[in-house]
């Protein structure tokens, strides 16, 4: 997989979201890329790229995202480059405002990471959130919340009778704060339960603007899958994926 052709689907699918999200006006936007390519001894070639849409009114806030992941090294013996990661997501939630703390919200997910064992992963729910601190500088917010979640089996890659379906439980977590006029930390944490598997995230983030509408973002993001698939061999996926990154994002 070279940078182009990976730069090429994500161009495609950062105009289909925004064509297609529901968010009303005024609409802001960041779009954030991280490229590192090496040559020499060992040529490698890492992408990552983020598109945020968000909007926010006296009733209704709504945000959808949409990202992707690849990286590919070239075999030292054969010359032809092997794809190591690649992974495409999006998502979509609105929160409808009960007063300055309470909300509703509404969510949907898609995943489709080709090295996990299944050939997307998608989830969708409802529930209650509150903002424990709601300050100009900073918030803290924490959601419950049923849903239901469908995992598809990648059967050329993992064994499994059926595709994986079931509802869930999910809690959320959320923490910006604004600590300088160009500096802001992000952090998230989910838990999603189910009777057969349990999915948590966490993500930590510092951002720093750098110029205008520059910015620089460094950050971790982690996904624990309890039950993850199993492959061919009846070796089970990993457990743990983690994603070390640092984007230039322009906010429009």
């Amino acid at each position: 997989m070279t940078v182009q052709k990976f730069t090429l689907k994500f161009a495609i699918a950062s105009l289909a979201l925004a064509s297609t999200a529901v968010i009303a006006e005024p609409i802001k936007g960041e779009a954030e890329l991280g490229i590192v390519a090496t040559s020499g001894n060992t040529t490698t070639e890492n992408i990552n790229a983020k598109l945020k849409l968000t909007t926010d009114t006296p009733n209704w806030a709504h945000e959808a995202n949409l990202g992707a992941l690849g990286s590919s090294n070239e075999d030292a013996d054969t010359g032809v480059d092997q794809t190591t990661a690649e992974k495409y997501f999006a998502n979509y939630k609105a929160d409808r405002k009960l007063d300055d703390r309470s909300y509703l919200y509404g969510l949907t997910t898609w995943e489709d990471d080709r090295f996990s064992g299944f050939e997307y992963q998608a989830t969708t729910g409802v529930g209650y959130g509150y903002k424990a601190i709601a300050e100009e500088d900073k918030t803290l917010s924490f959601e419950i919340g049923p849903g239901y979640r469908y995992n598809a089996i990648d059967t050329t890659q993992a064994i499994a009778e059926e595709d994986e379906d079931e509802a869930t439980l999910r809690l959320g977590e959320r923490y910006d704060w604004k600590f300088s006029e160009t500096a802001e930390l992000n952090q998230y944490l989910t838990v999603e339960g189910g009777e057969e598997n349990t999915i948590s995230r966490f993500g930590l983030a510092l951002k720093s603007a750098l110029s205008g509408a520059l910015a620089l973002r460094v950050g971790i993001d982690v996904k624990h899958t309890e039950n993850p698939a199993k492959d061919a061999t009846g070796k089970e996926f990993d457990d743990i994926d983690t994603e070390t990154y640092a984007t230039v994002g322009y906010s429009f």
